[in-house]
């Protein structure tokens, strides 16, 4: 994984152009390049923010906890498989729980 970056976003809505969104979104990602921790940031619907540390990932079917924050989701089965593989990658003590 060197140099690679990876980013996952929980995100409700896709948007072409930033200075329009309305949908709150988190983003987590991680440059493997460097040895600095993971980063979070996000939108709540009003203001733009990021750089807390992350403590804990815990990934449902339908939400995931990041520290103390939860953002709730729907995505397939098979996206669902794919975000448990990154998230895994990225935050190696990522618990995945398999049932809503």
């Amino acid at each position: 994984m060197g140099g690679e970056i990876l980013q996952v976003t929980f995100d409700s809505t896709d948007v072409e152009d930033e200075l329009q969104r309305k949908h709150p979104y988190v983003l987590v990602s991680q440059n493997f390049e460097f040895a600095d921790p993971p980063t979070i940031k996000w939108y709540d619907g009003k203001d733009y923010d990021g750089g807390a540390k992350i403590l804990k990932i815990v990934l449902a079917q339908t939400k995931v906890r990041i520290d103390t924050d939860k953002v709730n989701f729907s995505v397939s089965e098979q996206k669902y498989s794919e975000l448990g593989s990154y998230l895994t990658r990225i935050f190696p003590k990522c618990e995945i729980i398999n049932t809503p």
